[in-house]
């Protein structure tokens, strides 16, 4: 168990009145950007650091969030992150705890993630203010890349079109081999986006290095792009490698 009689969820922006009501006010999204009133004195938990999200966040792509987020929880596990929580508990003299995140009101926030969490292995946490939690589900369940839709190609012919691409070594990244293709050079800039869509909708999660990626795999090879560009039609190349089964 946490060594705490009361475990909340709250914004950052409620730190200054939490501190003042001897709360141990800690960030479970690595460092505190923004202006909030008395931020140093917020503490973090190792390892639970959601910088390379950015641009999943900055997409909405809740889904994304979501399942590295909870990819972190995982790998972490609730003994370690139960036994960091009662490390600072102890080193800070305090037995009331607040897990803090940006999100304000209904939006969007990784509290909700890690409040859900440990609820789920029997760990009760309450919000500082009210939330509701199936809103926070739904946004979980929002996968941008499936609303924004696909162009209705099949698999075969993608994969035919793919094939006959001129495709570009990744010089620069000689540790992660594969190839890309420019959107300039394409040659047909209509069928690239309605690609990228068909990508976007079919591919599967796969994490790399803290971001997550919808890959597509067909044939010999997997195709993917980068969430760094939010919307489909942002979209400047699309990268392949060999395809291990």
């Amino acid at each position: 168990m946490i060594k705490a009689t009361d475990i909340i969820t709250a914004s950052f922006s409620n730190v200054a009145d939490l501190l003042g009501k001897n709360y141990l006010c800690v960030s479970i999204t690595g460092k505190v950007y923004g202006e909030y009133d008395r931020k140093e004195d917020i503490k973090r938990i190792v390892n639970l650091n959601t910088f390379r999200f950015y641009y999943h966040a900055k997409a909405k792509d809740y889904y994304a969030c979501n399942f590295l987020y909870r990819d972190i929880l995982e790998r972490k596990g609730m003994e370690k992150l139960k036994a960091e929580l009662n490390q600072l508990l102890i080193k800070h003299n305090k037995d009331k705890i607040a897990l803090c995140g940006y999100g304000l009101d209904g939006e969007f926030c990784y509290r909700h993630i890690l409040s859900n969490f440990l609820n789920e292995n029997g760990i009760s946490v309450s919000e500082f203010t009210k939330v509701d939690l199936s809103k926070q589900k739904e946004y979980w369940r929002r996968d941008v890349y499936k609303l924004q839709g696909h162009n209705n190609l099949k698999d075969e012919y993608v994969s035919e079109v793919l094939e006959k691409v001129d495709w570009i070594y990744a010089k620069t990244m000689p540790q992660t081999p594969h190839h890309y293709v420019l959107r300039k050079d394409f040659g047909d800039n209509s069928l690239f986006l309605n690609i990228v869509s068909h990508i976007r909708f079919y591919g599967k999660p796969e994490i790399f290095e803290g971001v997550l990626y919808r890959v597509f795999c067909h044939g010999a090879y997997k195709y993917w792009d980068h969430p760094c560009d939010a919307l489909n039609e942002d979209v400047d190349l699309i990268n392949r490698k060999l395809y291990k089964i």
